[in-house]
């Protein structure tokens, strides 16, 4: 008896061994309301039933905004394995990536905002025929910050998108032609940078045509190419609407500053402008203080106030920096002297912050 025990021991061990128990992180526990249904992870079980009420209110405003081309029930898969997130064509459902390592920001404001931005992204796939492509994600990506920040009574934060254009103007990269180029333009990244071309478009002719026009155009995406598209819902030629949007950015008063959140906005902590020898330039570089860890050098530019050349930030080479760079040329034949340079940055929630900086040439 006693070896018969012993044996049965043995064989549990083993078993528990090669078939552990699920971990509470690996069950999943599914929350539902009238018309979404939350898959999580059962740790995360109060996070989905804290915020259910209100993704259940996303998807009534979002479906009512884009003229109920929701499913009646969604699922949306929630993984903090995964940081992407993204709709699924062949169900209609919608996963959210929840691993933002580092990141101090709320849970149940990170989960809101991702869930917002895929409800609205799958009420206007469904009513364009699901034509988002590399021509159209610019739309896409404007009309969904549109709407995830109308639900969330935050509209003060796309103020910034028309001083992203403004800067995008400087640059020459604000135009159809750019736009139509979305991967080029965004380097992939869904940022504040990447939808502004399209919140400031879109907005434009929302002023000038009414609310319901920019819905349209993804109606008649569904029939018809982007060009078609923007002719036969604005009622004029792509190159008149493209001059109609330029000048609506150009004439926008620029702003010194936009708070959304004071204690989140950037903070320029050191300024160093070193001159690199043999290259003919001073490399700038930054380093910013960002509480929720929303801003990128997608978000920073500095203008050399010499030449009105604006260069875009690159995160510094060095392995773990907090430093951000840019590089101002300097002509070999630049007089000697001292020349401003502004700083503007802008986070993911739209608090802008601009500072003036000064660097010298030769002797003084």
């Amino acid at each position: 008896m006693p070896r018969l025990y012993i044996s049965c021991v043995i064989l549990i061990c083993l078993l528990s061994l090669c078939f552990p128990a699920p971990s509470s992180s690996q069950m999943i526990d599914r929350i539902s309301s009238d018309h979404v249904v939350l898959r999580m992870p059962m740790a995360r079980e109060s996070l989905g039933r804290d915020t259910i009420e209100e993704i259940e209110q996303c998807y009534i405003f979002m479906d009512r905004a884009i003229g109920g081309t929701l499913p009646r029930q969604i699922l949306i898969d929630v993984d903090w394995d995964k940081a992407d997130s993204g709709c699924n064509q062949r169900d209609s459902s919608i996963a959210i990536g929840m691993n933002r390592p580092g990141k101090n920001v709320d849970l149940n404001t990170l989960l809101l905002h991702k869930v917002g931005r895929e409800i609205a992204r799958l009420g206007l796939l469904e009513l364009s025929g699901w034509a988002q492509r590399e021509d159209t994600e610019f739309l896409f990506e404007g009309m969904i910050e549109i709407l995830e920040h109308e639900f969330g009574h935050s509209s003060r934060s796309l103020e910034s998108a028309w001083s992203y254009c403004q800067t995008l103007d400087q640059m020459k990269m604000l135009s159809f032609g750019t736009q139509r180029s979305w991967t080029a333009f965004s380097a992939g990244k869904r940022l504040h940078r990447s939808a502004a071309p399209g919140v400031t478009f879109l907005t434009t002719f929302r002023e000038l045509q009414g609310r319901e026009r920019p819905i349209k155009l993804f109606e008649a995406l569904k029939k018809a190419s982007l060009s078609a598209s923007l002719t036969s819902t604005f009622k004029a030629s792509v190159a008149e609407l493209e001059e109609t949007w330029l000048k609506k950015v150009r004439e926008h008063r620029p702003v010194d500053e936009i708070t959304i959140v004071a204690e989140d906005a950037p903070q320029l902590l050191q300024v160093e402008a070193v001159p690199e020898p043999g290259r003919n330039l001073f490399q700038i570089r930054l380093l910013l203080a960002d509480r929720n860890g929303d801003l990128f050098p997608d978000g920073v530019f500095v203008k050399d106030e010499r030449t009105q050349r604006v260069l875009q930030a690159q995160a510094a080479p060095e392995k773990d920096s907090e430093y951000m760079i840019v590089e101002i040329p300097v002509e070999a034949n630049c007089p000697a002297g001292q020349y401003n340079y502004g700083i503007t940055a802008i986070d993911e929630a739209g608090n802008l912050r601009r500072w003036t900086r000064s660097y010298t040439v030769g002797s003084r």
